[in-house]
């Protein structure tokens, strides 16, 4: 099997087309058909694209096979990298980061790690913490941070290294009260009528508010599912609906219009971590100078 078939298959899964894994691996278009053609055969004539669909995507068989296929090109790395002269780490470093941490913490330590080793080539992708871990232990990603809320554990063949907390808090409107009387602090049945402005599934935090709400045996209103801090202030700050915020982004100054709740039974820290595989890599310096950084730049 060439090892050159297997990394235009990658590059098609990935890019989600011919012409941008061609752009990507510097070959004409053609030359990638051709060897994705080469790798299926190899591979008994399995349809790993399906081709119907425009773009393509990944048949169930294509995807079991990227995940494989991902390993071996690390593996090769990795012994590229031991049996190679020592020297700073190069290439493509493939970064994820949740999207409540991406613009706040990491254009700092990013152009940190661009002086340090002029080498790299970054790639920086933003998605839920369950899904960076996966894409961390399936070898799509180099290290993540990862955000981790109550119970929620990593897989057991991914190193998790705490690198800082996240505080957060359950935020309303400034004129907001429960009908029956002002209030300092609340419980959660105080607030079981209220609708809540909440990050889609499979968010942590919203999964955390949840089983809270599950342990009163109390139904969970969503007023909104909303993507992004920012939009889900602007629509509290509007209305009577209530919304949970990392504490950062109060101390920021941007939520004037807000007031936060003091919830005496909900009370929720979550760990941020940085996320690698469990073996060593050849990133390994450039992942502890990442780490390093953005532990910073969180205290």
């Amino acid at each position: 099997m060439n090892l050159t078939d297997i990394e235009a298959f990658v590059a098609v899964a990935e890019a989600g087309s011919v012409n941008r894994a061609a752009l990507r691996l510097g070959l004409t278009q053609p030359a990638v058909t051709r060897r994705l053609q080469r790798f299926e055969a190899l591979m008994g004539g399995a349809a790993l694209l399906d081709r119907s669909a425009k773009p393509s995507v990944l048949t169930a068989a294509g995807r079991e096979a990227l995940e494989y296929c991902r390993r071996v090109l690390k593996a090769v790395a990795e012994l590229k990298a031991a049996a190679g002269p020592a020297g700073p780490p190069s290439g493509e470093f493939r970064i994820g980061i949740p999207h409540s941490l991406a613009e706040a913490v990491l254009a700092a330590p990013i152009e940190a790690l661009r002086r340090r080793f002029p080498g790299l080539r970054l790639t920086v992708s933003a998605d839920w913490s369950a899904r960076l871990a996966e894409k961390v232990r399936s070898g799509a990603l180099d290290c993540a941070v990862a955000l981790t809320a109550d119970r929620h554990e990593m897989p057991s063949d991914i190193t998790a290294t705490p690198i800082g907390n996240e505080r957060i808090a359950v935020i309303a409107a400034r004129a907001f009260h429960p009908s029956r009387a002002r209030q300092k602090s609340f419980r959660l049945r105080d607030l079981a009528a209220e609708a809540w402005v909440l990050n889609p599934a499979p968010c942590g935090y919203r999964a955390a508010l949840q089983r809270a709400f599950d342990r009163e045996k109390m139904v969970m209103t969503v007023f909104a599912e909303v993507m992004g801090y920012d939009l889900q202030r602007s629509l509290i700050a509007r209305g009577v609906e209530l919304g949970l915020v990392p504490e950062r982004h109060l101390a920021a100054g941007s939520y004037r219009r807000l007031q936060r709740l003091k919830v005496l039974d909900f009370v929720l820290e979550g760990r941020i971590a940085m996320l690698q595989g469990a073996a060593p890599t050849r990133l390994a310096a450039a992942i502890a100078d990442l780490q390093e950084h953005i532990a910073a730049a969180l205290s």
